[in-house]
């Protein structure tokens, strides 16, 4: 295992390189147009390799620049020889990408450090700022408009559903509001209930649909199943939420995904069914077209190839993807530490010290 910093990265373009530190110009002022900023430490480690093993490969979430965020100061602390930046062919995002020789005793492990820039989003979803798609939109969008992805299926049952909200009703902020209300009332976020979901959490709409789906993937499933049968274009995004009992401790925060509608003259506009669903009464409104700033975004979409192409095509990529010998392999721990800074300060800068301990991961 060699250690490395982001100027010694194999099949880099300088450009690239760059482009995580000299994002917004002067760091008083990337700290100045944030609502937060942390400094953020993750490391991916895999584990519970098979006897007889010969080689492991991983793909793994990483940070990137997104209307919402600006990561600065990227480093890559320690990762094998082999590792590199890629970017999956149908999304465009970024993977931190290692293989090495299996072995027990210096197991496939890639250390990150970056600081993260959040923007708090609200009011986005403005009815009276947009007008209805049109074909022109339409064919543009084609990939977020499919009606057959998988466990995102328009089926009749969900065509019927979304026309019957629909009716008349063109505007696209209206409907996907509609459809907002339509899956916090059909449905229940498990954490309403407790700490573990009884679901399967494929984020499969029909399940959702049946009460058995009770996952932000699941919730957030029948959503755009229900934007794409009345042909709004539906992205889904995957992140991880920065809780503040968490700070300066060693953990995983699982992971929270999002969708994204487009509306004509708004453009892509966020909101988060199963933080609405679970919010205080009355306020569950403020997460439709909204965002909070304790968050990261990682990763978008599902059923893709990565880069370069794993033995297996994924479905949903949750913290990152793991094969030994050309098989799934589940065996990783993902540990993160982050520190909201107060102010920008040398001290606050620094990523914060590992621990001993690391929770366990925690549940979407």
């Amino acid at each position: 295992m060699k250690l490395l910093n982001h100027s010694a990265l194999p099949n880099r373009p300088l450009a690239l390189l760059a482009s995580f530190t000299l994002l917004f110009g002067a760091a008083s002022l990337q700290t100045a147009l944030a609502d937060a900023t942390y400094t953020v430490r993750q490391s991916y480690s895999v584990k519970d390799l098979p006897d007889g093993a010969k080689r492991v490969r991983g793909w793994f979430w990483m940070p990137e620049d997104r209307p919402e965020q600006r990561v600065v100061d990227f480093r890559v602390i320690e990762a094998p020889e082999s590792f590199r930046i890629t970017r999956d062919p149908r999304y465009g995002r970024s993977w931190l990408y290692a293989e090495a020789a299996a072995n027990p005793d210096k197991p496939l492990r890639i250390i990150t450090e970056f600081r993260l820039l959040r923007k708090r989003v609200s009011g986005m979803a403005e009815a009276g700022k947009t007008g209805p798609l049109t074909d022109e939109h339409r064919r543009t969008f084609v990939p977020e408009l499919r009606l057959d992805e998988k466990h995102m299926e328009v089926t009749p049952t969900i065509q019927l559903i979304a026309d019957s909200l629909a009716a008349s009703e063109k505007n696209p902020v209206v409907l996907a509001h509609r459809f907002f209300d339509y899956v916090i009332a059909k449905s229940d976020h498990y954490s309403k209930f407790g700490s573990t979901p009884k679901g399967k959490c494929l984020g499969d709409a029909g399940e959702c649909l049946a009460g058995t789906g009770d996952c932000c993937t699941d919730q957030h499933a029948l959503f755009i199943a229900l934007c794409r049968a009345r042909g709004i274009p539906c992205r889904l995004i995957f992140g991880s939420r920065l809780k503040p009992e968490n700070e300066g401790k060693n953990h995983d925060p699982g992971y929270r995904c999002w969708p994204n509608f487009f509306a004509p003259a708004l453009g892509w506009v966020p909101l988060d069914v199963s933080s609405g669903d679970t919010a205080a009464a009355g306020r569950a409104g403020d997460w439709f077209g909204g965002l909070d700033e304790n968050r990261v975004e990682w990763a978008e979409g599902r059923d893709f190839d990565l880069e370069p192409r794993s033995n297996v095509k994924p479905d949903l990529v949750i913290r990152g993807w793991v094969e030994v010998d050309g098989k799934p392999h589940k065996g990783f721990d993902r540990v993160l530490n982050f520190h909201r800074e107060q102010q920008l300060t040398a001290d606050s800068a620094k990523a914060p010290a590992p621990q001993t301990v690391a929770k366990k991961a925690e549940a979407p």
